[in-house]
């Protein structure tokens, strides 16, 4: 396949040509109330916020926490990819930090080893070192103009990196990028033992979940591991319950230490070898919201565990209305970045009290944004809904946000509702530092939920 060839292929991904699901918006809906109104009496432990995300989500979480480290704590990021990994171009995104392009061939059925040529992405610890060293020179580089926080605050950060095995869309040497920017002692040198990197759990590009609060129906669905299923396929959510696949793993490898007979007769136990007990640690983190939130804040700040939550517990508020506080310029699709008409969040009864409570963002992947949950009588998100986070939340006096990007088929290019980590055609230049629009929204949210203080640095348009 060509250079031209592939830019054709990027540009039909994300341009989304003849793709029946671009949403769009009636303007005669009712708008959701102000964040402000929402979250009146909440007060933020300003050294308590951190971020994670999935697939686009887990890009922009990767590039929130280092645009505005002095104040976040810790990140979660699921199958996304090291700063600046596009290099602002989609020919990058869909190339080197996805096989996105080599997937879309494939579709077309053409030669598998053409397919294959456009498969970029980093594998052998050479190349995958040489991407951490040229993401991170990227940062110094935005460092030194101002443009992000100073990185040595990563350095007491906590981390939590996840990829699954099966994963087809973001391969686990882009994921491993990430680990080296963060660990790597002339980067970001995380202290050790405050990364954990899960690269064997069996999933594929997924939230993965327990059946903790599992809804009824098929909205969450179960672990589909290869082969694929046959069509027609559910509608896929990117939230699976990969329960039953972790403890068939778990027997398999010994991780429950099974009894096993002995020469004479008797049981003893058969517990993994040294090789497998990686892999067991990670069967434990089924819970992927839980396994963050824990390498995050520590399981003595979970120690309450998880509640049921009701989804009437989840407030929206109006989003049009945050990146106004910000920009002199009328609301619009171009202006607004794709942002979605309403986002999400969720505050446990005790943190509307006054009780200072600790702040969570969960940034959503593509296809997962705005109004998802078309289930009959049924509204809303879905990620926002069945991730995980709200579990622990409710018991634990931890907020979470749910910031939402909305598919749209003019304006940024963005029709399958992804964050911002391309740059071209969508945000542009400065996607990727405080001066990015969504990452200023972001910004924003937060400020708004610490009392209208500014917290963190968000410039006007």
């Amino acid at each position: 396949m060509s250079r031209q060839e592939m830019n054709a292929s990027a540009r039909r991904y994300f341009l989304g040509i003849a793709a029946p699901w671009v949403l769009t918006f009636s303007a005669c809906v009712a708008a959701a109330p102000a964040l402000e109104d929402v979250a009146a009496a909440v007060k933020l432990d300003p050294a308590q916020i951190s971020v994670s995300g999935i697939s686009s989500g887990g890009f922009m979480a990767h590039q929130f926490h280092v645009a505005h480290s002095q104040h976040i704590m810790g990140a979660g990021i699921v199958a996304g990819g090291p700063y600046y990994c596009a290099r602002g171009n989609i020919l990058d995104a869909v190339t080197r930090c996805s096989q996105f392009a080599m997937l879309e061939c494939l579709a077309f059925k053409l030669d598998p080893k053409l397919c294959a040529k456009t498969d970029l992405a980093p594998k052998s610890r050479y190349e995958i070192e040489r991407a951490a060293t040229a993401s991170f020179a990227e940062a110094r580089k935005q460092e030194t103009a101002g443009k992000i926080s100073p990185l040595a605050n990563l350095r007491d950060d906590r981390v939590y990196l996840f990829s699954g095995i099966y994963d087809s869309i973001v391969p686990n040497g882009v994921m491993a990028t990430v680990l080296h920017f963060y660990a790597d002692p002339d980067k970001g040198a995380v202290r050790q033992g405050n990364i954990d990197f899960s690269g064997s759990f069996p999933a594929r590009h997924t939230m993965v979940r327990d059946s903790f609060g599992k809804p009824a129906g098929s909205v969450v669905g179960d672990c589909a591991l290869p082969p694929a299923p046959p069509p027609p396929a559910k509608t896929n959510a990117y939230i699976d319950d990969c329960q039953s696949v972790a403890r068939q793993h778990e027997e398999k490898n010994h991780c429950l230490c099974l009894p096993a007979p002995t020469a004479g007769g008797k049981a003893a136990a058969a517990c993994p070898p040294a090789d497998k007990l990686a892999l067991c640690k990670e069967l434990k983190d089924v819970d992927l919201a839980g396994a963050i939130l824990a390498r995050i804040y520590g399981t003595e700040a979970l120690n309450k565990g998880r509640q049921p939550v009701q989804e009437s517990e989840l407030q929206a508020f109006d989003q049009r209305q945050v990146f106004s506080k910000f920009s002199n310029i009328p609301y619009s699709a171009l202006q607004n970045a794709s942002m979605a008409r309403e986002g999400y969040i969720f505050i446990p009864e005790p943190c509307k009290d006054g009780r200072p409570c600790k702040l969570h963002i969960a940034f959503h992947g593509c296809k997962q944004g705005g109004t998802t949950d078309y289930r009959p009588g049924h509204s809303g998100n879905l990620f926002a809904k069945f991730a995980g986070y709200n579990e622990w939340a409710k018991a634990n006096d931890l907020i979470i946000l749910y910031p939402q990007i909305q598919a749209r088929s003019l304006g940024p290019v963005n029709p399958r509702g992804c964050w911002d980590w391309w740059g071209q055609n969508y945000t542009h230049a400065g996607y990727h530092t405080r001066d990015g629009k969504q990452i200023k929204a972001v910004a924003q949210m937060i400020n708004i939920l610490a009392g209208g203080q500014s917290l963190l640095l968000v410039a006007p348009e």
